[in-house]
């Protein structure tokens, strides 16, 4: 009952949609022209810094390096982020971006044809009957280590079913 609780106090009602995703990068100029080879469209630029960035972020004295870049087809966006002050650590693990595509195959030959190296080929989930049966998808790096999922449109993908 506790845990119903919990859940219900972060229930919001108001309209709420995903908008962006940051990355952050040692090097933004080097990150640009990597996912440019996606087919993502750099935007706005712009470095950042000033009293009003420092007390949002939480970091006195932030500078940092910005660029929007645009997913063809999609109102979500990617922010690349270089910090320039306070220097950061960029941690590999296991958070993500993902897109899902058309063709994984096509993709992913796309990108091989580009010099991506992948994690893997293509794989294909089946006989888990988990929600996940179906599933082809594969990873890839960016040049900071950051993860990179493509995956198939499929049609029940997460369900229960």
């Amino acid at each position: 009952m506790a845990m119903v609780r919990l859940i219900n106090c972060f229930s919001f009602s108001f309209y709420m949609k995903l908008s962006h995703i940051t990355l952050v990068v040692k090097d933004i100029e080097s990150s640009k022209e990597f996912y440019k080879k996606l087919g993502l469209e750099p935007g706005f630029e712009k470095e950042i810094s000033g009293e009003q960035y420092s007390k949002v972020t939480g970091f006195d004295g932030l500078i940092l390096k910005f660029c929007v870049l645009k997913i063809p087809n999609s109102e979500v966006i990617i922010e690349l982020a270089q910090f320039v002050n306070p220097s950061t650590e960029i941690k590999n693990d296991f958070r993500h971006v993902a897109f899902e595509v058309d063709d994984v195959d096509a993709f992913y030959n796309k990108l091989k044809d580009r010099g991506v190296e992948t994690v893997s080929e293509p794989v294909l989930i089946s006989g888990q009957g988990n929600g996940l049966d179906g599933k082809k998808f594969f990873y890839f790096k960016d040049l900071d280590g950051n993860l990179i999922e493509i995956f198939n449109k499929n049609k029940g993908l997460y369900s229960s079913q």
